[in-house]
C-alpha cells in the first residue's frame, strides 16, 4: 500500500479506540479520510494531516479543544503545502467534502470559531491601550 493511501486512515480508528471514544474527531474521521480517495494530491494531504495529528497528540498537556484547534490549522497548512492542495481545497470549499466528513469538520470548525472569537475579544480589550 503506498505511503499516504487510504489504508493510512486506519490511524483515526486506532486513535478512537485508544481514547476509548473520547476523541470524537478521531472517531468520526476514518471514513472521511478514506472517502477522499487516493489521488497523488489526496495522498500528500492525508500523510501531512496524519503526521501533524501524531505530532499534536505528543503533547499531553494540550486540552481536547487545543488539539482540535491545531488540527484545523494543520488542515490549512497541509492543503497549502501539498502539490495540487490549493486546488483540492478550493474544490472542497465549492463542492463540499464527502458527507462522511460533516461531523469531523463541525468539531474542528466549532473550536476554531470559539478560539477566534476569544482572540478577537482579547484584541478588543487591548485596543483601548493603543488609542
Amino acid at each position: 500500500m503506498p505511503f499516504g493511501s487510504s489504508g493510512d486512515c486506519e490511524y483515526y480508528g486506532k486513535l478512537c479506540e485508544a481514547t476509548e471514544g473520547a476523541d470524537e474527531y478521531a472517531c468520526n474521521t476514518q471514513k472521511c479520510c478514506e472517502d477522499f480517495g487516493n489521488t497523488i494530491t489526496t495522498m500528500f494531504i492525508r500523510q501531512c494531516l496524519i503526521s501533524s495529528d501524531v505530532l499534536i497528540n505528543l503533547f499531553p498537556e494540550l486540552t481536547y479543544d487545543e488539539i482540535n484547534f491545531y488540527r484545523y490549522i494543520a488542515h490549512m497548512y497541509c492543503y497549502i503545502q501539498s502539490p495540487g492542495g490549493i486546488q483540492k481545497g478550493l474544490s472542497v470549499i465549492i463542492e463540499g467534502p464527502p458527507d462522511s466528513c460533516n461531523k469531523s469538520m463541525e468539531i474542528v470548525e466549532d473550536v476554531f470559531k470559539k478560539e477566534l472569537s476569544s482572540f478577537s475579544s482579547a484584541l478588543r480589550k487591548y485596543e483601548k491601550f493603543f488609542k
